[in-house]
C-alpha cells in the first residue's frame, strides 16, 4: 500500500510543483520579451518593445507562459497551509485573490501575441497609419487594464496576508510581513532600473513572476519546517 503523504510532504510537493511553473514562465518571458538592453529601457518602451522581436520568440514565449502559469496556483497551498491557523475565511480569500489573479496572468500573458503582432503591423504599414495607430492604442488599454486588476487583487490579499502574519496566530514568522508579493514587487520595480544593458533587458522581463518565485520559495521553506517539526513533535 501506498504511504499517505503527510501535510508538510504536501506543502513541500505541491511548493515544488508551483516554483517549477514559475521558473518555467520566467523562462518563457526571457524569450518572449528578452533583450540586450538595459532595465530602463524595457520599462518605459512596455509593449513596444515587442515590434523587434522575432515571430517563433512571441508564439512560443507567449504559451509556454500560458500553459504554465495555472500550475502556479498548486503553490497557493503551501501560503494556505501556513495562515489557516488564524480562522478559515481570511485565509481563503488570500488564495482565491491570488489564484484569479494568476489566471488573470494567463489573460495578461497571452494579450503579448496579440499586442506584439500589431507593433509588427503598426511598424510594417507605417507609424503614421491613424488605424493602427488607434487600434495600438486600445491594445495598451486593455493591457493596462488587466495589469490593474492584477495589481488590485494582489495589493487585496498581500494586506490581508500582513494582517494575519501580524497577528501572530499563523505558522508565518512575523518577518515575513516584509516579503509579501505586493511588498517584493516594489523592491524589485525601484532596483531593476538602473540595471544596465545587455543584462538588464533580459532581467527586467521578469519582474512580476520573480516576485512570485522568491515569495513561493521562501513561504513552501517556512512552512515546510514548521510542519516538519510539529510532525516530529507528535
Amino acid at each position: 500500500m501506498h504511504r499517505k503523504l503527510s501535510c508538510a510532504e504536501t506543502v513541500l510537493v505541491l511548493g515544488l510543483v508551483g516554483i517549477f511553473s514559475v521558473f518555467v514562465t520566467i523562462i518563457s518571458d526571457l524569450i518572449l520579451l528578452g533583450r540586450p538592453d538595459t532595465a530602463y529601457s524595457f520599462f518605459k518602451l512596455g509593449t513596444e518593445s515587442m515590434a523587434g522581436i522575432a515571430q517563433w520568440r512571441i508564439t512560443s514565449g507567449t504559451f509556454i507562459g500560458v500553459f504554465m502559469l495555472p500550475f502556479q496556483i498548486a503553490g497557493l497551498i503551501s501560503i494556505y497551509y501556513g495562515l489557516k491557523s488564524a480562522g478559515r475565511l481570511l485565509p481563503a480569500l488570500v488564495v482565491i485573490a491570488d489564484a484569479h489573479a494568476l489566471i488573470m496572468g494567463v489573460a495578461f500573458h497571452t494579450s503579448y501575441a496579440f499586442i506584439a503582432s500589431g507593433w509588427k503591423l503598426f511598424y510594417t504599414t507605417g507609424p503614421d497609419n491613424l488605424n493602427m495607430s488607434e487600434i495600438m492604442q486600445k491594445f495598451d488599454f486593455y493591457w493596462k487594464l488587466i495589469i490593474i486588476i492584477m495589481l488590485a487583487e494582489l495589493i487585496f490579499s498581500s494586506t490581508i496576508f500582513v494582517l494575519l502574519v501580524m497577528s501572530g496566530k499563523t505558522m508565518y514568522p512575523k518577518w515575513m510581513v516584509l516579503l509579501n508579493p505586493v511588498c517584493i514587487i516594489l523592491v524589485m520595480y525601484l532596483v531593476m532600473p538602473p540595471i544596465p544593458a545587455p543584462v538588464g533587458g533580459f532581467v527586467g522581463p521578469t519582474m512580476l513572476n520573480m516576485a512570485t518565485l522568491i515569495f513561493f520559495i521562501v513561504s513552501t521553506r517556512v512552512i515546510y519546517k514548521r510542519l516538519k517539526r510539529r510532525e516530529a513533535d507528535v
